[in-house]
C-alpha cells in the first residue's frame, strides 16, 4: 500500500527538484532516461518492473512537446526515495490533454479512466494505446501497488483491485508510484 505520507513526500520532492533543476532525478531527454533504466536493470536484474517503468517514462517523452512555464522539462525518475518504489513524474500536457484530441473527455476521470482501460491512444494516425493497460494488467497481476495521478484524477492499483477517484490536489502532468 502507497500512504497518503509518501504521495505527499513524492509530491514535494518532485516539486523541489523541478524548480532547482535537478538533473540527478530528471531526465530531460529518453536517451538520459533509457540510460538511468538500463543501469536499474543491470544492477536489479528486474525486467518486468523495468518494463512498466520504461512505458510509464517513455509516455512522458512520447506525448510531451510543452511543460508548464518554469518546471523541469522531461521524465523526473526515482528509484531512492523509497525502497523497493519507483516514482515518475513530468509537467507535460497530462492525460486528459493528450486524449482529448481522439476522445471528447468531460473531466480528468474520465480521462485516466480512459487511458487505463481502452485501446485509445492520442498519438495519431499511429494505432497504439496498450501502454497503459500493459502496466495496470502488470501492476494487477504481480499484486504489486501504484498510485498514478494527472491533474485531479487517480488510478490506484491495490491488491489486484484497481480504482479510479478523483483527489482535491492537482498534479500538472503525470506522477506515478509503483511499489
Amino acid at each position: 500500500m502507497i500512504s497518503d505520507e509518501f504521495i505527499q513526500k513524492a509530491k514535494t520532492h518532485i516539486s523541489e527538484s523541478s524548480l532547482s533543476k535537478n538533473a540527478d532525478f530528471f531526465c530531460v531527454s529518453r536517451d538520459i532516461f533509457q540510460a538511468r533504466l538500463d543501469s536499474f536493470i543491470s544492477k536489479t536484474g528486474k525486467y518486468i518492473e523495468s518494463a512498466v517503468i520504461g512505458e510509464i517514462g517513455n509516455n512522458s517523452f512520447d506525448h510531451n512537446w510543452e511543460y508548464a512555464s518554469g518546471q523541469m522539462r522531461g521524465a523526473y525518475f526515482n528509484l531512492e526515495l523509497c525502497e523497493g518504489c519507483a516514482v515518475l513524474a513530468d509537467y507535460g500536457r497530462g492525460i486528459r490533454e493528450s486524449l482529448s484530441k481522439v476522445l471528447k473527455l468531460e473531466s480528468d476521470l474520465e480521462a485516466i479512466t480512459a487511458g487505463f482501460t481502452k485501446q485509445v491512444s492520442g498519438r495519431l494516425p499511429e494505432q497504439r494505446g496498450n501502454g497503459l493497460k500493459f502496466v495496470a494488467e502488470t501492476v494487477k497481476n504481480k499484486n504489486w501497488s501504484m498510485y498514478f495521478q494527472t491533474g485531479n484524477a487517480c488510478c490506484i492499483i491495490e491488491k489486484g483491485q484497481i480504482k479510479f477517484t478523483e483527489t482535491k490536489d492537482c498534479v500538472t502532468g503525470c506522477m506515478a508510484i509503483i511499489n
